[in-house]
Formats: C-alpha cells, structure tokens, sequence
C-alpha cells in the first residue's frame, strides 16, 4: 500500500501476532535459533534462559513474520555464524521480533540544529535524525553542543 501510515499498519499487525504467539498476555515468543534456522517450532530450552522479566512462550517465530523476511533472517545467521564462531550454538535463543522503527516523521530544523520553534532542538530518534542507539547519542551530544553554542 502507498498510504502514508502502511508500514505502521504493517508493524501492529507483526506486534499483534506476536503477542498472540506469546499467549496474548504480554509473554515474549521465543525459539532456539537452530530450530528457527530449521524451520520448527522450539519444544524445549537447555541452560541459557530468555531474560525477558514478564515471561515467554516457546513458539516458531517463521510463523510471525512473512516467508521472506524469515529467510532473509535465517541466511543473516547462518552468515554471521561463519563470521563468528559458535554463533549458532545449540543453546541460542531468539526472543520476540522487533518491531520497533526509528521515526516514520521529521522534525526540521536548521543547521544549527534548532527546529522552527525558538530553543527547540530536535534530537535522537525520535526526531527523525538517528536510527540507533549510538546515532542518536552522537546526535544528541550535537544538538545539546549547539543548544549551548559551542559548535
């Protein structure tokens, strides 16, 4: 769909499936990554333990998501693991999907990084400019540099 709000409808629709998968009262779905890898849902976890605080449910996390993003997750891994060794281990878990986006809006604002509203400064994520934990920091420590006109 070309509406303006797909990807949001889009990414209620993966949440919904997955709190359901999770038991429809905020568990976590969980899978071993070599069944995920295998295409099966998780009977059983060995010594490493979700650490998800309200709880999980074992499940088939394919099952959430559409055949290609699944796919694409499972040829990610299974070319990680050559990078690092042991990555696919027996034990290994993966815990919910993440739906979570950086912001679908943004926040204008000048090169000095103030927005049209007098000592607005728009930073981080969810203004728009970063997509991650350490661009938003980076943006941040920028924005609040130029709040106090030191760049």
């Amino acid at each position: 769909s070309n509406h303006p709000l797909a990807g949001i409808r889009y990414q209620r629709k993966l949440e919904k499936a997955a709190f359901e998968a999770g038991g429809s009262n905020y568990y976590a779905p969980v899978q071993l990554v070599k069944d995920f890898i295998a295409e099966k849902p998780s009977t059983s976890l060995g010594n490493v333990i979700p650490t998800y605080i309200i709880g999980f449910r074992l499940t088939d996390i394919n099952a959430l998501l559409p055949e290609i993003i699944s796919a694409a997750i499972r040829e990610a891994i299974k070319n990680f693991s050559k990078k690092i060794k042991g990555f696919i281990m027996d034990e290994a878990i993966l815990t919910g999907i993440e739906t979570h986006t950086s912001s679908p809006v943004r926040i204008m604002r000048n090169k000095k990084y103030e927005s049209n509203i007098k000592n607005l400064y728009p930073a981080g994520e969810g203004s728009g400019y970063a997509g991650g934990i350490m661009s938003s920091a980076v943006d941040g420590i920028k924005a609040a540099r130029a709040s106090v006109a030191l760049e």
